[in-house]
């Protein structure tokens, strides 16, 4: 089969298996900012970053352990070895981190929270670092219709108990935190009835040396999901802490219609890691690359033009009138979740040619960026200053990865055309924000902007300067 063909054809296999539940999430945002309060979408949203930062701690990020080892066995009976090591590791994580969070608690956190909140955010934090070895094991074991069809049930169970809950329970963050912990439940049944009991408590007990071997291969990505952390949600914490809660509020709300591109990103990169893997011997790999990366970085900024023109009737549809000026911040989160699915496309070489300290180093140094502009920004401009501080971290991401990747390739991967891509968006994104034109001129003049994006993006997409990975 056709390069392009079988890219175009895995993308769609991964469309289809996860954009219904993002689809259902994306809609979920409307819901909670009808309920929730800008304080306690605020405090929510916290809570639920910090969930995703302690989940590879907790669990020693031994989840991306069972795919990778999984993937490798020989035996149905190694394969059930494998998942019964990680289920271990995590349970012991879990006994650990109950302790020490009951002692954060008790001395300090009691503070900020309720106990019922905590209890539930602790119990959520449990059930997910279960259900994603689960996940992972039944991706690398084939059972791929059962691994979208839990997102997708996942996310509806999300919505119905939302729903039910939101109107009997008359604290909204009760009810929303309930709502994750039941659907979640759920999710993790429908995954424990699709493994045999066998697979689930393996007899035979795990050698040290697998334990060992999973805990080396999983600890270092430990460090690059904090760095990524920071990346994404430590301007939230600063933000509350200039700003107060009500402001992380307004960010959250306005950064889940920019999360649309990180959407359409992650699932073109699933499939681009497979194909890249596969073509990375081949003679004309140069030229692949180069092709592949000016049509997403085209698709990309195709998207987030359509995004911007159609803007207002999303915010209306989306946001609630409390929230609805949120859609300010919007457009520099899309020039920040662009330049994220730009360097994740770069990140790719790196696991091709299997030098993956690159993807932590280049984390770092991006973090820090962040990390700095956003104390720096957030206090002068406001809630703007933390999407300009994350767009500048994913652009110093992007960049050193790009110059890395020089030396890794016979040949470089061109980016003129996207920068002039890009230069036509911020002008799309100037017209948006300059106000004063009709909306006849303005919506003509945003879909001429488009129209060049995409024509540029056709033009140059047989112009690619061919190469070879090394």
């Amino acid at each position: 089969m056709n390069q392009y063909k079988k890219l175009f054809n895995d993308s769609l296999i991964f469309a289809i298996g996860s954009f219904g539940s993002k689809l259902i999430t994306f809609f979920l945002v409307g819901f909670y900012t009808y309920y929730l309060t800008k304080a306690q979408y605020g405090t929510a949203d916290l809570l639920i970053n910090t969930i995703n930062l302690l989940l590879p701690i907790v669990s020693l990020s031994v989840s991306e352990g069972v795919l990778r080892f999984v993937l490798d066995s020989k035996s149905k009976k190694e394969q059930m070895s494998w998942l019964s090591v990680a289920l271990r590791i995590n349970l012991i994580g879990l006994a650990f981190s109950g302790v020490l969070l009951l002692i954060v608690y008790l001395f300090g956190l009691h503070w900020t929270i309720s106990s019922s909140i905590g209890l539930l955010s602790f119990v959520l934090l449990t059930i997910q670092s279960f259900q994603l070895i689960l996940m992972q094991y039944i991706k690398a074991v084939g059972k791929l219709k059962i691994y979208a069809a839990n997102g997708i049930i996942l996310s509806l169970l999300t919505l119905l108990f939302g729903i039910l809950f939101f109107r009997q329970i008359n604290n909204k963050l009760v009810a929303y935190f309930l709502s994750l912990v039941v659907a979640n439940s759920f999710s993790l049944i429908f995954l424990v009835l699709n493994i045999s009991w066998k697979d689930m408590f393996f007899k035979k007990s795990a050698s040290s040396f697998q334990s060992k071997q999973i805990i080396k291969y999983s600890l270092p990505l430990i460090p690059n999901s904090a760095m990524w952390w920071i990346l994404t949600t430590s301007s939230r914490f600063i933000m509350t802490f200039f700003l107060g809660v009500a402001s992380n509020g307004m960010y959250a709300a306005a950064s889940k219609i920019p999360n649309l591109l990180s959407v359409l990103g992650a699932i073109f990169m699933q499939a681009w890691q497979l194909s890249a893997v596969e073509q990375y011997h081949k003679k004309d790999a140069g030229l692949f690359f180069q092709k592949v990366f000016n049509h997403y970085s085209t698709f990309l900024l195709f998207s987030s033009g359509m995004i911007l023109l159609f803007l207002d009737p999303l915010a209306a549809v989306l946001l609630s009138k409390e929230f609805y000026f949120a859609k300010a911040y919007i457009p520099l989160l899309l020039i920040s979740n662009f330049f994220s699915c730009i360097s994740g496309f770069f990140g790719t070489t790196y696991i091709v040619v299997k030098k993956t300290k690159g993807i932590l180093t280049t984390s770092l140094i991006g973090a820090a960026v962040n990390l700095v502009g956003s104390l720096s920004l957030i206090p002068l401009i406001g809630i703007n200053g933390a999407s300009l501080a994350s767009s500048l971290g994913f652009f110093i991401i992007f960049y050193l990865r790009k110059r890395q990747t020089n030396h890794l390739m016979d040949s470089q991967l061109t980016t003129g055309t996207m920068f002039l891509q890009l230069g036509l968006l911020i002008v799309q994104i100037m017209l948006k924000q300059w106000g004063g034109f009709s909306k006849i001129f303005l919506f003509t003049s945003q879909g001429l902007v488009i129209f060049l994006i995409v024509l540029i993006g056709l033009y140059r997409s047989n112009s690619g300067q061919k190469g070879a990975l090394k």
